[in-house]
């Protein structure tokens, strides 16, 4: 225990002083420590629906009445904002602020989770190395659902490792509402679920085969499993539900089908002809980037508002991406065009299987190594790779290599290894391929925790659930 508390205390401090000096750099600086707050047009969206819930009582994006119910959004990082400004008030410096509290946090809450899984010391090498990541502590400034979405992913871990790790099968509930509310922060954790619950179902089954006589057992296992699966639903229906009574469709936004065509199917046009190069211009929703060349676009516009032909032409000429990537009202049913935009995202997906394959493999890689595409593969409208974007990507590709030669060197076992590789898959198939490391930060932690796991089971007690140690937590 004294060791526990003693690198306990040193990732918080360590934690403590990475952000403070961040703040005070930025500070420094810029003049203010909120200088990057709205640096993104999605924070600007947050922080409207997130003042008028505070105000209002609304989810919208309107600045007055009528207050139309916004569909575009889900509820998880608006509903986390406005309770700050109900007790902090609406100043975005002190939203910053809360939000490093929040990496603080973050840092310390991987090492609870690492430190079921290794020794202390290698769980605070981890913790703090993730502390010390740069777009972690950058995003942080920025009023994106970034930090609060690590958040949720390490309660969610810390949840998954209790429920594991306890005979009885309440906790399983309590991870399975985690798990949902993780995608009512960022719908980019949708897959995660599944893959969580696919790996419940294979521990129970074998459970089951390692002793066919435990019936009590067997019957734990399952339960755990419909209670993970309904906590879950529980998590995320009232959401849809709402969006269903405001909207009339039983779903968590309208952005889904947006993003397929605009973000993904894009991609991967601009890969099968081969100008992976124009992605920061075709694909941008700068307004510096406006008037620029966004062909691919323009293109999926053009067979939008043919799948609209019936349309008066005024209303068909506001289906253009300007409008719609960015989730901008018009006077149609934004369900029905994202799923139209769907379709056409699809279309364009299975048009060559082969290539979108490589070009997700290709993007999952890049994701995982940014800034190194740039390095390598120079892009238009962006400054040419110097000594910097080198620096940055050598530890991000030197982590890449360690969890790989972790996990060639076996030993594995599931309550070490399932979730935080679970996870990772999970975001890796729900962003790629796309390029923004934002998607990225509750992925390092994933990965240090794989890169830095023991090479055999540790004799721990409570390690490892396969051993059948009882949970250091009920001591």
């Amino acid at each position: 225990m004294a060791r526990f508390l003693r690198y306990d205390r040193l990732v918080l401090f360590a934690a403590l002083g990475i952000h403070l000096g961040a703040v005070g750099a930025v500070h420094l600086r810029m003049g203010r420590v909120d200088a990057w707050a709205f640096e993104s047009l999605d924070a600007r969206e947050y922080y409207r629906i997130a003042r008028n819930l505070a105000e209002h009582g609304r989810f919208s994006q309107d600045e007055g009445e009528p207050f139309t119910p916004d569909t575009w959004r889900t509820p998880g990082y608006p509903l986390f904002l406005a309770s700050l400004m109900l007790l902090l008030g609406t100043s975005p410096a002190v939203l910053v602020i809360v939000q490093h509290l929040l990496g603080v946090l973050n840092a310390y809450l991987l090492y609870v989770n690492a430190e079921r899984r290794m020794s202390p010391r290698r769980a605070a090498v981890a913790a703090v190395l993730f502390a010390m990541e740069p777009y972690q502590l950058y995003y942080t400034f920025w009023l994106l659902a970034t930090t609060w979405f690590v958040t949720v992913a390490m309660l969610l871990w810390w949840a998954w490792d209790r429920a594991i790790r306890r005979a009885d099968a309440w906790p399983y509930g309590a991870a399975g509402l985690l798990a949902g509310l993780w995608i009512l922060v960022r719908p980019v954790a949708a897959f995660a679920p599944f893959l969580l619950l696919a790996g419940l179902i294979w521990h129970a089954l074998r459970g089951r085969r390692r002793d066919a006589g435990a019936v009590a057992a067997t019957t734990v296992g399952w339960r755990c499993v419909g209670l993970f699966a309904a906590g879950v639903v529980v998590a995320v229906a009232p959401w849809m539900a709402r969006n269903r009574f405001v909207a009339g469709h039983f779903a968590l936004s309208d952005q889904a089908g947006v993003v397929l065509a605009y973000f993904k199917a894009a991609e991967v046009v601009l890969w099968r002809d081969g100008r992976a190069a124009d992605r920061y211009i075709e694909t941008s929703l700068d307004p510096r980037q406006r008037d620029a060349p966004h062909t691919v676009w323009d293109s999926i516009d053009a067979r939008l508002q043919d799948r609209f032909a019936e349309l008066p032409a005024a209303d068909r000429s506001q289906l253009t991406w300007p409008n719609l990537a960015q989730g901008n009202r018009t006077p149609l049913d934004s369900f029905h065009i994202s799923r139209e935009l769907a379709r056409i995202g699809w279309s364009e997906l299975t048009r060559s299987p082969l290539d979108t394959a490589i070009c997700y493999a290709a993007r999952s890689a890049a994701a995982l190594t940014f800034p190194l595409n740039l390095v390598l593969f120079p892009a238009q409208g962006i400054a040419k790779a110097g000594a910097r974007r080198w620096l940055l990507s050598l530890p991000y590709v030197a982590l890449l290599g360690a969890v790989i030669v972790r996990l060639s060197r076996g030993s594995w076992s599931f309550a070490g290894m399932f979730f935080p590789a679970a996870c990772l898959l999970a975001l890796l198939a729900a962003t790629a391929p796309q390029l923004d490391p934002r998607f990225r930060v509750p992925m390092v932690a994933m990965l240090l925790v794989l890169a830095l796991l023991p090479t055999q089971r540790g004799t721990r007690p409570g390690r490892d659930v396969d051993s059948g140690a009882q949970d250091p937590g009920s001591r």
